[in-house]
């Protein structure tokens, strides 16, 4: 008897780019290494943020204006990541190709093929 192959995902609706995204659409955010780091550390900052605000009694009114007046700044991050691939058209506020729905593609685990998850996109 021949082996299985396996074959390819990419007609799947969870499919993106050779990665599967099915785990980060049941249940979006839950697994934190699936996470743009860039995004996680900008997440850190404004967490931190808050925290200060708290300590300092401030009330959601002042802490929105100072966050608006640093905001410039908070977001001033560099995009420290190896994986970093600039996209090469205007794509507004997401920079890197990788990026999907808060998620970077390359930290996804890789798509095998047809699996019992496997369902057609909506485009089919």
């Amino acid at each position: 008897m021949n082996p299985l192959l396996h074959m390819p995902g990419d007609a799947c609706r969870f499919w993106v780019a050779g990665s599967c995204l099915y785990e980060e659409s049941m249940n979006p955010g839950l697994r934190a290494e699936f996470s743009c780091t860039v995004l996680s550390a900008l997440e850190g900052r404004f967490d931190e943020f808050v925290v200060r605000g708290e300590i300092l009694g401030l009330t959601s009114e002042e802490a929105g204006r100072i966050w608006e007046h640093r905001m410039a700044q908070a977001l001033n991050i560099d995009w420290d990541c190896a994986n970093f691939t600039a996209l090469q058209d205007d794509a507004g506020e997401i920079l890197c190709r990788h990026f999907i729905e808060g998620v970077c593609v390359l930290r996804l685990p890789p798509c095998a093929g047809r699996c019992r998850r496997f369902e057609l996109s909506h485009d089919e």
